[in-house]
């Protein structure tokens, strides 16, 4: 009965993990304490992960990824994308606010648009400024008359 405790105390619920954690401790966005108390993992189950074979192939990919000065473009893009990713509950939090006015909201959905490639001026394209596009047109015939639909 005590071993099962043990056990149960020591498993993680993969759910509650984030495959973020090799990258973020990789890249140094955070310590191994500062995982630990934001993804809930208590010191056994920490223990218990690190041993994880799993575990250490990623966090050897994910130290490899990070290393090296030849990577320092990669890895500016790497931490960008993750710091990005844990504000994006912040974001919808913001633009779902009861008090949140209307500027705000529209400038937040603004955001998440181009974060998504949704969109815009640039047809999804992202970014801005010129890049490549393309022209659809569709045309439907019938014995009396056609219908032709042209988009941008």
């Amino acid at each position: 009965m005590t071993t099962d405790v043990a056990i149960q105390e020591t498993l993680l619920e993969m759910e509650n993990l984030s495959p973020l954690i090799c990258v973020e401790l990789a890249a140094g966005l955070s310590t191994v304490e500062g995982v630990m108390e934001k993804y809930k993992i208590t010191e056994a189950q920490w223990l218990r992960l690190k041993e994880n074979p799993t575990f250490k192939t990623m966090m050897k990919e994910a130290t490899l990824t990070f290393a090296g000065d030849l990577n320092a473009g990669k890895r500016i893009v790497k931490k960008a994308e993750i710091l990005l990713e844990e504000l994006l509950p912040t974001m919808f939090k913001l633009a779902s606010a009861p008090e949140a006015s209307t500027g705000t909201v529209v400038d937040i959905v603004k955001q998440l648009k181009e974060i998504a490639g949704i969109g815009g001026r640039n047809g999804g394209q992202g970014g801005g400024g010129a890049g490549p596009g393309f022209n659809v047109q569709i045309e439907i015939h019938t014995k009396d008359h056609g219908v032709t639909i042209q988009g941008n």
